[in-house]
């Protein structure tokens, strides 16, 4: 019997109809993901995670992203003064936005392989140039519920920064160092927490060229897509010039993202943080950012954006656009510090009330004292439940410095003066990441 050899016209609508049930299928595990619900009542834990959070921290890290004040990483010293997806992985220039970003995560605890990892993606330079193709980073908040870990909340932001001389200058504090830096800022605050549901955070490179980030994730990373229960993307919300405190939610059409952006609505009241937003839950809602790329997949997201588009009959009112943006003018003279921290706190509110939280990681701090003998002096402390490393950290006149991890509860002390060491920190870590209050002992 013959077999009938399609020709190439049978082959692209077999093509396309393969493609559609694969959608199909997609959307039907899609459907049966749970979106975590809008309804939040004020809930302590979350309301000391934001008591914890600092808004000169978040400002410091925009500052050392937008070139406004230098910085130092392994290898350069100096101002960051473009994060163009153009340079940001090449040799030159330093010091680089992604090595500061890699380091300070290190200096936060974290440690790459085990908490965060890098997502280079085929472009641009596909085969010929590998290490230099762009990259993504993904840092891992582990869920702890036995059945909802397996679900994920995503909380975005991406590095990349652009202007008319983005090669040698594009500081882009607003957009989009206020993002970045809030992810440094989450970090900051959930590594001490633990989670019904796992949490990414991510930093996008590419945004500027198309969303080549985003885009490069979701097809990568096509297996999370079913177990995505929703993405918040930080896109240049902290420009408010005529301080009415107001921001923008873009949510579209998809009723999981609308789900997200009353969930804003709530934290706002729960928590007490005096803002007032535009609800962007049609067809007008913003497209040409890091969330598009999951509305595209039918998966819930929404973009924070500062008060920059008119919406007629909304809450806010005359929109406030910054005029520095993607020029080298956007500076960290255009940040408004309180209205853009709180919409940071309701970002992170959020994030956590989807995560689901579940207290801290430990109920108390490593209490340390020195001993000594003939010989040396070590740090001793009382082992801490579920810890299953300590690290140990000095402090010279300028910055922490990790000196090593150890199993034990004991670490010697370098007698080396040209050490400068005025403080010392202990952190617990337990076996998936989750990190203690430090302890700390000054030096005399």
């Amino acid at each position: 019997m013959c077999r009938k050899i399609p020709d190439q016209e049978e082959y692209k609508r077999m093509s396309r109809i393969f493609q559609t049930l694969l959608m199909g299928l997609t959307l039907f595990s899609l459907a049966f993901t749970t979106i975590p619900q809008t309804e939040v009542n004020y809930d302590p834990v979350v309301a000391q995670m934001l008591a914890e959070s600092q808004s000169n921290r978040w400002v410091g890290w925009i500052a050392a992203l937008s070139g406004e004040v230098p910085v130092k990483t392994a290898d350069s010293e100096g101002k960051i003064l473009t994060r163009s997806s153009y340079v940001l992985f090449e040799p030159e220039p330093t010091p680089s936005a992604f090595t500061y970003l890699q380091e300070e995560l290190t200096r936060l605890g974290f440690a790459e392989g085990r908490d965060y990892f890098i997502h280079t993606y085929d472009f641009p330079f596909g085969d010929r140039y590998p290490q230099r193709n762009w990259k993504n980073l993904i840092l891992t908040i582990p869920g702890t519920h036995p059945v909802l870990k397996n679900e994920r909340v995503l909380l975005v932001a991406h590095l990349d920064s652009t202007s008319g001389q983005e090669w040698t200058l594009a500081p882009g504090a607003d957009d989009n160092a206020s993002g970045s830096a809030g992810l440094l800022e989450a970090a900051m605050l959930f590594r001490r927490y633990r989670f019904d549901r796992t949490i990414h955070l991510v930093w996008f490179s590419g945004e500027e060229q198309s969303r080549r980030g985003s885009e490069s994730f979701v097809i990568d990373y096509a297996n999370w897509l079913p177990e995505i229960v929703g993405v918040i993307n930080l896109d240049m919300f902290a420009f408010d010039w005529d301080d009415d405190r107001c921001f923008e939610v873009h949510a579209g059409t998809l009723p999981g993202s609308q789900t997200i952006g009353d969930t804003f609505a709530n934290v706002i009241d729960a928590y007490g943080l005096d803002l007032r937003f535009d609800f962007i839950d049609d067809e007008t809602a913003y497209t040409l950012s890091d969330h598009n790329a999951f509305w595209e997949k039918a998966i819930p997201a929404v973009m924070v954006f500062e008060n920059g588009f008119y919406q007629e009959g909304e809450t806010c009112g005359v929109s406030d656009r910054n005029t520095a943006y993607h020029t080298t003018a956007d500076t960290l003279a255009y940040i408004n510090q309180s209205t853009g921290f709180s919409i940071l706190k309701a970002s992170l509110a959020v994030t956590a009330h989807m995560a689901g939280p579940n207290g801290a990681c430990f109920q108390t701090t490593p209490e340390i004292e020195i001993q000594a003998d003939h010989y040396r002096r070590y740090l001793v402390w009382e082992p801490l439940l579920e810890a299953a490393e300590y690290q140990i950290w000095t402090r010279d006149a300028s910055d922490w410095h990790l000196r090593g991890t150890t199993i034990d509860t004991s670490w010697v002390i370098q007698n080396d003066h040209r050490l400068g060491i005025t403080r010392i920190k202990v952190i617990a870590i337990t076996k998936d990441g989750c990190q203690s209050q430090p302890g700390y002992f000054p030096l005399k």
